[in-house]
């Protein structure tokens, strides 16, 4: 498996009267293919998990993508995210046979594209130790890239520099285990009835703003001629 992590970064030009204008910035996360215990189960078999930081000049709002190697509209998604400093479990709150392997999430999103799509927002309570639901988010599904994206916008506050964990698994119904996990490149689990292992979990990253490392940049020339 491939956990090469890819920033794409627009070209910066730096103006000394003109503030460069702001863009996105995805970071993108692969994964192995046909590693499942089922590999005609291409809608579950994960290709790679993307994270879009949308600048909107007041704060980050943040963009999630799941893009399988098949699609069918009876797929659900899981994302586990640990913020530093935060309350975590290692349960989810869809009581899914998932095994954390020693690790916990703050925060859990379940979606799934059946005939009528939708998504769960879920937080761990600070104050009793629980799952607590707060609605759900908006999302788009791409059939033809074969591509779930979840708009998260919960980072509104989030400085350049902050980083959690996480991890993604798709699953079916029921009391299905992951099936496949973002964070293993070997079998997550060995058939339907039997709980899935997490590998260790990624790392994500906020990185700076376009029009904030032209200002860098800028500052740096400045600071370059005054020598």
């Amino acid at each position: 498996m491939s956990k090469l992590l890819s920033i794409a970064l627009p070209a910066i030009a730096v103006f000394a009267a003109v503030a460069p204008a702001s863009a996105d910035i995805v970071t993108t996360y692969t994964d192995s293919t046909n590693d499942l215990f089922d590999n005609g189960l291409g809608n579950l078999d994960i290709q790679s998990v993307s994270w879009t930081q949308v600048d909107t000049g007041g704060g980050w709002l943040l963009n999630l993508s799941i893009t399988t190697r098949d699609w069918a509209d009876w797929t659900k998604f899981m994302v586990f995210v640990n913020v530093p400093g935060s309350s975590g479990l290692s349960s989810n709150p869809w009581n899914r046979p998932v095994n954390l392997n020693g690790q916990v999430a703050t925060h859990f999103w379940g979606a799934w594209v059946d005939s009528v799509a939708d998504s769960q927002y879920w937080s761990c309570s600070t104050s009793n130790g629980t799952w607590e639901q707060y609605g759900g988010v908006s999302q788009n599904i791409d059939v033809a890239n074969k591509t779930l994206t979840l708009s998260l916008g919960w980072f509104p506050y989030g400085a350049a520099g902050f980083s959690f964990s996480f991890d993604v698994a798709t699953t079916g119904g029921g009391n299905d285990p992951g099936i496949d996990h973002l964070s293993r490149s070997d079998l997550a689990t060995s058939g339907w009835g039997s709980e899935s292992v997490a590998g260790n979990f990624l790392q994500f990253t906020l990185v700076p703003a376009p029009g904030a490392l032209a200002l860098l940049g800028l500052a740096g020339l400045v600071s370059r001629r005054r020598r």
